[in-house]
């Protein structure tokens, strides 16, 4: 994997460690917490397209990946492997 590239040829994050100190983790969390009460919203009125597209969204967010990431690396039981 290099400049961010794997083997697929998909684009990867990679961020170094004093980029990840200064990442604005409240503000990652309230967006990834705003599109989950959407998703929320859509779902407790039927609107079945409409979930599976914040779904879609939600899943391909950066905020998402990186607050996923924090979770297991940082915060929980996980951390210490």
């Amino acid at each position: 994997m290099e400049d961010g590239v794997s083997n697929s040829g998909k684009q990867v994050m990679s961020l170094n460690w004093y980029e990840w100190k200064t990442i604005p983790w409240r503000e990652i969390e309230k967006n990834v917490f705003k599109l989950q009460k959407r998703i929320y919203q859509a779902s407790s009125s039927g609107n079945v397209k409409l979930v599976h597209k914040l779904q879609r969204l939600l899943i391909k967010s950066r905020s998402a990946k990186l607050l996923a990431v924090r979770r297991v690396t940082q915060d929980n039981r996980g951390s210490a492997t």
